[in-house]
């Protein structure tokens, strides 16, 4: 992984990542460095060597550090004069270079904005003094893009458990189908949706030894939508009005599951379903909505591969949907899941968004959900592996209406 990074930095011309880690505040430096230091501690990542400065606190948990000694340098500092000095030491060997870039952000997000303003003051004024003492220029930048670059790829084993928990997230939507009557309401399916993901989960659970937990990947999954509630937002929670005849139906849901190894993922799918006596034809304005979405996921997956801006794929699907005089929606048309619902990464979505600029990654993993919010309308969410050749579901996609037949 330090190999990504390194390799991050000169795609974008950065030439060092400098990490500061507290107590595990820094989520990256725990996951690509070491969990076990709980003191202070510093690593520098050139393009092509590594150095981590931990106080002598933490000095036995260097051994815990699974490292190539001939690839990263472990420094070990009592005080601040010796912290000084190591850097000091480090920079000049490197011959001071001139772009530094720290985990802050400058797209207000979250993900990447861990220094705090008194960490960054602080970690700015160590890096900056051997330059002002030798009268060198130093820019400090953000890390963000090379942060994006790396953690939005997911592993072969990330991506084979998301495959697997797409599939099971999208049983669950089939037979909660199967379940739903004329007459229910939204709350109604949402507690049959919640039983049915109980029911399917802890069978998986006791025949697999993989997962140790499970839950609905956020509070109020999953979102129930039917006919006139189609019009409000996609977050809308689901209320007491009754599914009536000739109405179409909305789910938002997804799973959050953790393994053995302590990972937890998270998936995310929008299905569309139409209710209707049986003997009665699906009304064209209806499979209008529901081919529109269809068509606008295959064109847009067709064109996730890597290096493309995600607000290019964003301009095929919602072209595709205002393209037929549907009304735009006020929401992106996708964005990075697993380790997060809404994870770390590019979003598929209109130009003036600044993650929108953003490239997609191979084996980054990204929704497309293009929704039509009129009575009637529908959305459906697909997962999507980036890959060379184009996008790939991680499940079987929605193409064909699910149907909710009265005799």
């Amino acid at each position: 992984m330090l190999k990504s990074i390194q390799d991050a930095l000169v795609k974008y011309g950065k030439d060092l990542y400098i990490m500061y880690n507290s107590e595990n505040s820094d989520k990256f430096f725990v996951k690509y460095i070491s969990s076990h230091l709980s003191t202070s501690s510093i690593c520098i990542i050139a393009k092509n060597k590594v150095y981590v400065l931990v106080h002598e606190l933490d000095s036995k948990n260097v051994s815990k550090l699974k490292y190539n000694s001939r690839k990263i340098e472990i420094y070990v500092y009592n005080n601040s004069r010796s912290l000084d000095a190591y850097i000091e030491d480090i920079i000049a060997n490197l011959k001071f270079p001139k772009n530094i870039c720290f985990n802050y952000s400058t797209m207000s997000d979250s993900n990447v904005d861990i220094l705090t303003y008194g960490q960054y003051n602080y970690l700015t004024k160590l890096v900056k003094r051997p330059y002002k003492k030798y009268n060198k220029k130093v820019k400090i930048t953000s890390a963000e893009k090379v942060i994006y670059e790396v953690a939005s790829q997911k592993t072969n084993l990330q991506i084979k458990r998301l495959k697997y928990l797409a599939s099971l997230t999208d049983e669950i939507l089939k037979k909660t189908f199967s379940k739903i009557r004329i007459n229910d309401t939204e709350i109604d399916i949402k507690n049959k949706t919640l039983k049915i993901t109980d029911e399917i989960m802890q069978k998986e659970k006791l025949c697999n030894k993989d997962i140790i937990s499970f839950d609905v990947a956020w509070e109020n999954a999953p979102i129930v939508l039917t006919g006139i509630n189609l019009k409000k937002g996609g977050h809308s929670l689901a209320s007491s009005k009754k599914l009536g005849l000739n109405e179409t139906i909305y789910f938002d849901f997804g799973l959050k599951v953790t393994f053995s190894d302590n990972e937890t993922l998270y998936t995310d799918i929008q299905r569309m379903r139409y209710s209707k006596k049986e003997k009665d034809e699906v009304p064209s304005q209806v499979m209008d909505v529901f081919n529109t979405l269809k068509n606008s996921i295959e064109e847009g997956m067709e064109k996730m591969k890597p290096g493309i801006k995600a607000y290019k794929i964003d301009n095929i699907v919602r072209g595709k949907i205002l393209g037929k005089k549907y009304p735009d929606y006020n929401h992106a048309t996708g964005h990075p899941v697993g380790l997060n619902v809404h994870d770390i990464g590019a979003i598929i979505s209109i130009r003036n968004s600044k993650r929108s600029n953003l490239d997609l990654v191979e084996n980054g993993i990204y929704t497309l959900e293009p929704r039509i919010a009129i009575e009637n309308g529908g959305s459906i969410e697909e997962m999507i592996q980036v890959t060379k050749y184009g996008g790939v579901s991680l499940c079987n996609v929605q193409d064909k209406l699910y149907i909710v037949n009265q005799k």
